[in-house]
C-alpha cells in the first residue's frame, strides 16, 4: 500500500500550486489527500480533515502563501492551521514551504488587516520549529517537495534497514582490520576527513517504478549536504551516467533553494559519476552506484 501525502494550503489562491504538487506526489508512487478530493472549497469540513491527518497521513506537506484562511464559526485559527497542529501532534514528518515575500502576487489574494496578523503569527512559527523552503512558481515548487520527500523516504527505509528484523553484527564482520590501539578515534577521523574532503557535500538518489516503457525505475539523483541546504557556495554540478546515456555530461544548478540534481530513467543498475563545482572554481568528485533495492523497501 502507497504512503499518503496530506497537502494543506489554502485553495482559490495556490490552486495551480496544488495540482503540480499533486501530480508530483503521484510521481513518486505515493497518493496526495487533498481538499480536491473533498470539496475543493476552503471552507471545507474541518473534522473531516482533521481525522484523514489523524488516521491516514504519512507526510505533511504545507504550503502558504498570503491568504490565513477559512476560519469556522466559534474557532480561533484556520482550517489550515488546525491541520498543521494536527500533523505536529501526530508527528508525522513536516515538509513547509513559504513563498518568497518578493515575488509578485495578485493583490485580490493577499490578506490584510487581522487575517494578516494571524497569517504572519503563523509563519513566524513555523520559521522556528522547521527549515521552511520558499518558493515562486509551481514548477520550483513542486521540484522541491519532490526532492523532499524522496529524501525523506530514502532516510526512513535506510533507519528501518538497521533497526529492523536485520542485525548489524550479521552483516560483515571486519574487526580484525581495525586498528588494535585506537579503533573509535580511528573511524570518526576517517569519517571526518571524508566530511572535510567533500565539504560535507554527498551523492543520493530515490527510485520509484517508471512508466517508461522498456525502463524499471525513473530516477531521481542529487546532492545532498550533512544538515544543511545551503548549496549557495556550488555553481554547478557535472554528472555522468555511463554509455546508455551516450556518455554525456549533464550540468545541474541550483534553481530552488536545497536541490541540485537529475531524473532519468533505467532498466538496469549503473554507477553515477558527479564532479561539483564551487564559486571558488575548486572541485570534488563523488559517485554513486544506483542500486533498485532500495525501492523494495519503501
Amino acid at each position: 500500500m502507497s504512503k499518503k501525502v496530506f497537502i494543506s494550503s489554502t485553495f482559490v489562491d495556490l490552486q495551480e500550486y496544488r495540482l503540480a504538487v499533486q501530480n508530483g506526489i503521484r510521481q513518486l508512487g505515493l497518493e496526495d489527500i487533498a481538499m480536491e478530493h473533498f470539496g475543493a472549497v476552503d471552507e471545507r469540513p474541518k473534522d473531516v480533515c482533521l481525522r484523514l491527518i489523524k488516521e491516514e497521513t504519512d507526510y505533511f506537506v504545507g504550503i502558504y502563501a498570503h491568504r490565513y484562511g477559512h476560519i469556522p464559526v466559534r474557532n480561533k485559527m484556520s482550517i489550515t492551521q488546525a491541520e498543521y497542529m494536527a500533523a505536529s501532534k501526530k508527528e508525522v514528518p513536516k515538509l513547509i514551504y513559504i513563498i518568497d515575500n518578493d515575488f509578485p502576487f495578485l493583490p485580490k489574494f493577499i490578506d490584510g488587516g487581522e487575517a494578516k496578523t494571524k497569517l504572519q503569527t503563523f509563519k513566524d512559527q513555523l520559521y522556528t520549529k522547521h527549515v521552511c523552503k520558499s518558493f515562486t512558481n509551481k514548477d520550483n515548487l513542486t521540484a522541491s517537495v519532490v526532492a523532499d520527500l524522496g529524501r525523506t523516504m530514502s532516510i526512513e527505509s535506510k533507519s528501518n534497514l538497521v533497526g529492523g528484523d536485520i542485525p548489524v553484527r550479521n552483516i560483515v564482520s571486519v574487526s580484525e582490520k581495525i586498528p588494535i590501539d585506537k579503533p573509535v578515534d580511528y573511524w570518526n577521523d576517517a569519517r571526518n576527513r571524508i566530511y572535510a574532503n567533500n565539504r560535507g557535500i554527498f551523492l543520493t538518489h530515490v527510485i520509484k517504478p517508471s512508466a517508461v516503457k522498456g525502463q524499471l525505475y525513473d530516477v531521481f539523483i542529487y546532492l545532498y549536504r550533512h544538515k544543511s541546504d545551503d548549496f549557495s557556495d556550488v555553481k554547478y554540478a557535472e554528472f555522468f551516467l555511463g554509455p546508455y546515456w551516450n556518455n554525456a555530461i549533464f550540468q545541474a544548478v541550483e534553481e530552488n533553494k536545497g536541490f541540485i540534481g537529475i531524473s532519468t530513467s533505467a532498466y538496469g543498475t549503473f554507477l553515477c559519476l558527479c564532479r561539483v563545482t564551487f564559486n571558488d572554481y575548486t572541485q570534488i568528485e563523488i559517485n554513486r552506484y544506483i542500486d533498485f533495492e532500495g525501492a523494495k523497501m519503501l
